[in-house]
């Protein structure tokens, strides 16, 4: 191979390897316009309070699968975002005749106090604490895998 051929071929391949850049950063920069979605975004940030939103509140009644026309109260809310591993704590109040009043029985037994799977992956764990006849203290851990 001669001297010009080389050159050539050092400047075919020197061309491939720039267009290939090239067309990468423009695929880039179209999924950024185009989905708002970055590579190179940092991970959100933990949420968390001790006055919870009505927002948070309904998320942990729906999580917890809390009755809807039972009483909440909330205490504490953390919600932390992971790549495919969110969760989320809430300490509510609650009043009610009884757990079973509480709690979608077919989702939730409240009895248990280990982890609940309520959906694929998904799960529950609860601590509950009578405070007075009617009143109850619930500490929800939910989590998926």
């Amino acid at each position: 191979m001669n001297k010009e051929s080389r050159s050539n071929t050092v400047l075919i391949v020197a061309l491939v390897v720039v267009s290939c850049l090239v067309l990468l950063c423009v695929g880039v920069a179209i999924a950024v316009l185009l989905f708002g979605v970055s590579p190179l975004t940092i991970e959100e940030a933990p949420t968390e309070t001790t006055t919870l939103s009505t927002a948070q509140l309904k998320q942990c009644r729906e999580l917890m699968a809390i009755q809807p026309d039972v009483d909440i109260e909330g205490e504490y809310y953390l919600y932390t975002p992971g790549f495919l591993d969110d969760s989320m704590k809430c300490h509510l109040q609650v009043r009610a005749d009884s757990l079973e009043d509480v709690f979608d029985t077919a989702v939730i037994d409240p009895s248990l106090t280990t982890d609940q799977e309520i959906a694929p992956g998904r799960f529950v764990r609860l601590k509950i604490e009578t405070l007075e006849p009617g009143l109850y203290h619930i500490e929800g851990f939910w989590f998926q895998t």
